[in-house]
Parts: structure tokens; sequence; C-alpha cells
């Protein structure tokens, strides 16, 4: 009764819509008819199958709700993809949807494509009914990664990641949640602890790279003139101001404050403008606007880093004395705990040396407020420590590491090599 009422269907849409209907039967309740009625499963796809070659519809949709394990879809998706084959429907579809439930949406979803599915439907994100479903932007981008070329011919792959984030934004009206893979804010920051398995620092797949999401240029005591020269155009644009002898300047200046034992920061639109008029150079009126505004927003800042300076002082206490300086471990506890997956691997002990950290296992406020002071002179409008926070370590304090262990590396390179 339900092959006649499907060919019923088919030919109704035929006749009253379009002889040349892309046509789908969606197998819904498809993982729990496999496990309590795959008899009923069969008959259907045999029927679909079955049927003249000129009578074919485009293909078959199934769907899981999020409950089954990658490897029993597979090898369900496996054994239909045999009966559309023995019956010489070799050019019926056989597309996937999958809700997500238990956080194996992806993993069955690419489970299916291996075993014999050849798509899915799916929306560009992963906002849906209940938590949601398996995104299309994260399996093209698995596949990618994974070594498919061909959906790089498909689709535009490069603007996936802002077009999931506008989709995201419009549907729920609110931003992107960082977490999300692929195409949240804090998908292409570097989690540390992991770094001996990030494929980037093996030359693999870069995700940052892939979306063309350029690297800053960070101007540290190590930058040349050619860098600032870069990093000034960079922030403010080109102008007759900018050059290599102001540059040299800043340079100069940078190493001064350094001896001075001036802990400054360069990196944001105000520090980069402060630093190019304590070298001498007069100001553009964008690096003036910038100034001002800090000054405008500088007391908020300011009232927000006295917040975190109270919680760093309880940890700072835990030894018996108010030092300005924690232990490693307290800093891990206090602070780094949701952006490090592993503090104690050897990467993140060396990338923690951009924090000068002694070598009793000590960090020092000061070295921490820096990075605090940047985070909030380049983000002016945070509203609570905790925004203030997350800016300093995903937009500071991680590239910074990053860099770190990255130079180090070099230097090692270029020690077996001489």
């Amino acid at each position: 009764k339900l092959c006649a009422f499907l060919k019923e269907r088919i030919d109704w849409i035929r006749a009253n819509l379009s002889k040349d209907s892309l046509i789908f039967t969606n197998l819904r309740d498809f993982s729990n008819c496999m496990v309590h009625h795959p008899d009923r499963v069969y008959h259907v796809v045999n029927f679909l199958s079955s049927l003249p070659a000129a009578e074919r519809i485009m293909g078959i949709a199934y769907e899981d709700l999020g409950k089954s394990l990658p490897e029993e879809i597979g090898a369900w998706t496996c054994a239909v993809r045999k009966e559309m084959d023995r019956r010489g429907w070799t050019n019926g579809h056989f597309i996937i949807h999958v809700h997500e439930q238990w956080g194996l949406g992806h993993s069955t979803q690419l489970s299916c494509l291996a075993m014999g599915a050849t798509g899915i439907w799916a929306g560009v994100c992963a906002e849906g009914a209940a938590l949601g479903h398996a995104d299309s932007t994260t399996t093209i981008l698995n596949l990618i990664r994974l070594g498919n070329t061909k959906v790089q011919g498909q689709f535009n792959c490069q603007y996936l990641r802002e077009a999931a984030r506008v989709v995201t934004e419009v549907t729920t009206e609110g931003l992107t949640p960082a977490r999300t893979p692929i195409y949240g804010d804090r998908a292409v920051d570097t989690v540390f602890g992991f770094l001996f398995s990030d494929p980037t620092a093996q030359g693999g797949f870069d995700l940052c790279k892939f979306f063309g999401l350029e690297q800053d240029i960070r101007i540290t005591t190590m930058a040349s003139p050619e860098m600032i020269l870069l990093k000034l155009e960079k922030v403010f644009g080109k102008d007759e101001k900018f050059n290599l002898e102001i540059a040299t300047s800043m340079k100069e200046q940078i190493l001064k404050n350094a001896a001075d034992d001036r802990k400054e920061e360069y990196n944001s639109k105000v520090g980069l403008a402060l630093l190019f008029d304590q070298a001498g150079g007069k100001m553009t009126s964008e690096m003036a606007e910038a100034v001002e505004g800090d000054l405008k927003t500088s007391q908020h800042i300011d009232n927000l880093i006295a917040e975190i300076k109270e919680e760093w002082d309880i940890w700072d206490g835990r030894d018996g004395e108010i030092d300005d300086q924690v232990t490693f471990d307290h800093f891990y506890n206090g602070f780094m705990a949701p952006y490090f997956g592993c503090y104690r691997c050897e990467d993140s002990q060396k990338g923690l040396q951009c924090l000068d950290m002694d070598s009793d296992g000590m960090v020092d406020w000061n070295e921490f407020r820096f990075y605090l002071k940047w985070a909030g002179r380049q983000y002016p409008f945070v509203k609570t420590k905790d925004e203030l926070l997350d800016m300093t370590f995903r937009k500071g304090l991680i590239p910074a590491m990053k860099d770190e262990i990255f130079q180090l590396r070099e230097k090692n390179k270029d020690k077996i090599k001489n």
C-alpha cells in the first residue's frame, strides 16, 4: 500500500507540477525503522529502484534523528546503496540529513558519505529545530581537510564561513557562538597544549589560510623597521609621514622603553599611534582620533582591569604574600583554563616565554596587565571583565604564544643545520 501511495504521488507531481520534476522521497524515520522493521525499508527501496528507468525519481533522502552511532547508520547506508545498485539504479541519489542530539552529528554524516550516500541535505549553518543539525559548511570543510578536491570546484568554499555566520545571525538575531567549529570566532584560534597535533604546525591544512584570514603583524622588540612600516600602513593606510626613517626611530624607541623597564604595548591603534608620537612623528588625524577615543573609554577599561586585579590578588595571596606574582599553576586555574588544553605540555611552557615567565615558574602582573591594556585599547567596547579576558587571550596572548613557539622552532632548525 505504501509503495502504491508513493507511485500515486510521483505521478501526480509530474502531471500537475512538471513532468521534469526532480523528486526525492524522504525516509524521515529511517534509523528507527532499520532497527525495528528493516523489511519495510527494503520494500520501499526495492520498489523505487525497480521502476523503469524513465519513471525513476531523482533519489532517496533519509534522516537520522541523532541517536544512531556512526558505524550503525554507515552500515545501513551501505546496505541501501547496494540494493539500489543491484536493481540498476546506479545514478539514483541517496542523500542524508542528520539531526544533532548526542554530539555525533558530523561523524555520522561523514560516515554515511563514506559508505554510499551521494550527498547531504542541510543548511549552511547548524541552526534548526531542537539542537540543530549537521550543517553543510562543517561537512564540506571536513571533506576538504581530508583531501577531497571536487567540492572546491562545486562551491565557493572560501565564502562558506562568512555565509554560515550571516545566516546564523539572521535566523537567531544574535552573534554566532564563539565555540562553533569552523565558523565561530574561536575556530581559528590555536588551542594551546594541542600544538603538537596541530596540522598547521606540520605544514598541513590551515583553516585560517584557507579562509584568507590575515595573520597580523605583531610589533615587539624583535620587529624590524620594515615590519613597523608595514604595520603603520596596514593600520592607518598609506601616508607620506610613514617611511623607514620614522619606522627606525620607532624601533629605537621600543628598545629604549624596554631598557627603561617601561611595559608598553604597540599593537593596538592607540599603542602604535603613541609610539609614533614618542618617536618624533606628527600624528595623522586618524591617529589623533584613536588616542582621543582611548581617553574616553580608558576609565571603563581601567575599572575592568581593576576587577581582574582583585581576582589576581586572591590567587597571588595563596602563597602567603601579595607580590604581584602568581605561580604557573595558579595562573592556569585562575585565568588560562578556558583556553589551554594542556598547560604542562612543552609547547605551552615555551609559549609562555612571551609573558617573560621566570625560571621559578612565576607570572608577573605587569606582563599580564600589558596584554589586558592592549585588549582594552583594541576592543574598547567590551562590557565586562570576562569579555576583556576573552579578547586578551584569544586576540593577544594565544597568537603571541604561537609566534613564540614557531620562532623557537625556526631557531632550532637553524642550529641543526649549522
